[in-house]
This record gives structure tokens, C-alpha cells and sequence, in this order.
């Protein structure tokens, strides 16, 4: 697997734990850079110690890696109330529509379908 599939897959991860939890204060695009720029090196690492290593055990390494890119975002991404998000999806408290549209509204984003249906008011 080439470096920049490493390093997409770290991105993609990174970049969809952030969106679904996007509660994340000050901290949360410091975490991103750095661990983007952590999981960078560690893709070069593996692409020079993996040259000589078989296709099943590259295939390994590269769910191995994906793995741990999934996990350590949803570990460590700090959040504003000190609840990881591994915890909340563990315990059950998956994203919703609003949740997702302020992820994407803080990259730029503007998704209001994502937004629930707004109730109307009644004339007085």
C-alpha cells in the first residue's frame, strides 16, 4: 500500500471523528494537526520497514493501522464535557443530524438538510 493511501485513511478517520463529535473546544484542531502529523511519520516508518514483507502481511499491517488511527481519534480527540468519544459511542450516544451539521459547520460547510425539521409556530 503506498504512503499517501496510509495517510488518506489516517485523514479520512481523523477528519470523520471530528465532524461526529465536534464538541471539542480550542483544542480540536491542535489535536488534529498533530496527530495527523504523528500518524504522517509513522506512514513513512512503515513504508520503509515494509519492503521486504509479503502481501498478506502488508494487507495486515494496513488494517492494523487503520485500526489504530480509528481508535486513537476516538480515544484522545479532546471535548468540552472530558467525555471521549469512544465512550460516548460505546455507551450509545451516536451522532444525529445536528450534531453532524455542526461538525461540517465548523469546516465551512453549509448542510442545512441535515438539520431536524423546524417546528412552526401558531398565529396568535
Amino acid at each position: 500500500m503506498p504512503v499517501s493511501a496510509y495517510i488518506l485513511t489516517a485523514a479520512a478517520f481523523h477528519l470523520t471523528v471530528f465532524v461526529s463529535y465536534p464538541h471539542t473546544g480550542r483544542f480540536g484542531f491542535p489535536f488534529l494537526a498533530v496527530s495527523l502529523i504523528l500518524w504522517t511519520s509513522f506512514a513513512f516508518y512503515l513504508r520503509n520497514s515494509l519492503t521486504n514483507t509479503g502481501r498478506t502481511w502488508k494487507a495486515a499491517i494496513a488494517a492494523g493501522y487503520a485500526l489504530m488511527c480509528a481508535f486513537s481519534a476516538l480515544a484522545f480527540l479532546p471535548q468540552k464535557d472530558a467525555v471521549s468519544p469512544l465512550r460516548k459511542f460505546s455507551s450509545g450516544q451516536y451522532p444525529d443530524g445536528k450534531t453532524l451539521y455542526l461538525g461540517l459547520r465548523r469546516l465551512g460547510v453549509d448542510a442545512p438538510g441535515l438539520l431536524p425539521p423546524q417546528k412552526e409556530e401558531p398565529l396568535p
